[in-house]
């Protein structure tokens, strides 16, 4: 049985790091934490039910099609939203965010309503995989390859490629990026396409697994949050290691002490790396001279 807990708490790990990494990858380039992404995500996921539900496309064709609208949606909001506020205090940003959280919900439920509806998956009606003698349902095993994929990917894109190194010296000083012909405009444009992507990519692997609705994503928008605050929220490795761990502590915790205690384990995760260790676990200790 633990065999099983701990397999369920890393597939729901990847999920929330999947999510946990768009969130990054926006705050690492633009210091903006997006509170919006989550509804992102879940307009995406909406927009895939669309393309199966009433274009009549397959699970194959609409998917890379939502994944592509997820990542076009990202770079329509860091033009119209973000874009007017660069040169203004963060706070003014993180607001905006919070904002369109708001109205990307009151937006997906005047076009869709506020019922659920199911997602198909086809992996839904597969044999689980036997790894040992631990029965694996498939979506895990998809779920765990797409974290796995989407953090190697990630960290390969910024360290090795010359889009990947703009972005990552556009974020630790503009100023001599700007010298050195690199658009700070642009880069913040790519990183919330790249958040829009990943994002998507969460919500049509989540959405089968729960039901379709405007609340999608609330809870874990939450939990990547927690996750990245464990791991470290300026690390992308910190940050999937912190979402996998949190999917584990939950599950166990939910199945040897209480459901309701293994909800509130993030919430505790959240105050006690925050009291303990600000940075994250992984996050790097700033020294600042006195």
């Amino acid at each position: 049985m633990i065999a099983n807990l701990i397999v369920g708490g890393l597939a729901a790990g990847c999920l929330y790091a999947m999510v946990g990494i768009a969130i990054v990858v926006v705050l690492n380039i633009t210091d903006i934490a997006n509170f919006a992404q989550g509804e992102m995500a879940m307009v995406t996921t909406f927009f895939a039910y669309w393309l199966l539900d009433s274009v009549g496309l397959t699970w194959w064709q609409a998917v890379p099609v939502a994944i592509l609208f997820g990542m076009v949606q990202g770079i329509v909001i860091q033009q119209v939203v973000i874009r007017p506020l660069i040169g203004s205090p963060v706070l003014s940003a993180i607001i905006a965010t919070l904002g369109l959280n708001i109205v990307l919900n009151s937006v997906a439920g005047l076009i869709w309503g506020h019922q659920t509806y199911t997602f198909p998956s086809p992996f839904a009606f597969s044999a689980p995989l036997m790894i040992g003698s631990v029965p694996v349902p498939v979506a895990s095993v998809v779920s765990i390859l797409a974290g796995l994929a989407i953090v190697v990917a990630m960290t390969w894109f910024l360290r090795f490629t010359w889009i990947g190194i703009g972005l990552r010296a556009a974020s630790q000083n503009p100023t001599v990026a700007r010298m050195m012909g690199v658009s700070i405009s642009r880069t913040s444009a790519i990183a919330w396409g790249l958040g829009g992507l990943i994002g998507g990519i969460a919500g049509i692997l989540v959405a089968p697994l729960l039901f379709l609705d405007t609340n999608l994503m609330g809870a874990l928008l939450i939990k990547a949050f927690a996750g990245g605050v464990l791991g470290g929220l300026h690390s992308l490795i910190g940050v999937f290691l912190g979402c996998l761990a949190l999917g584990v502590a939950e599950n166990l915790v939910g199945a040897y002490v209480s459901p309701a205690f293994g909800e509130a384990i993030t919430f505790i995760i959240i105050i006690a790396v925050l009291i303990v260790r600000p940075e994250g676990v992984f996050g790097r200790v700033k020294v600042r001279k006195v």
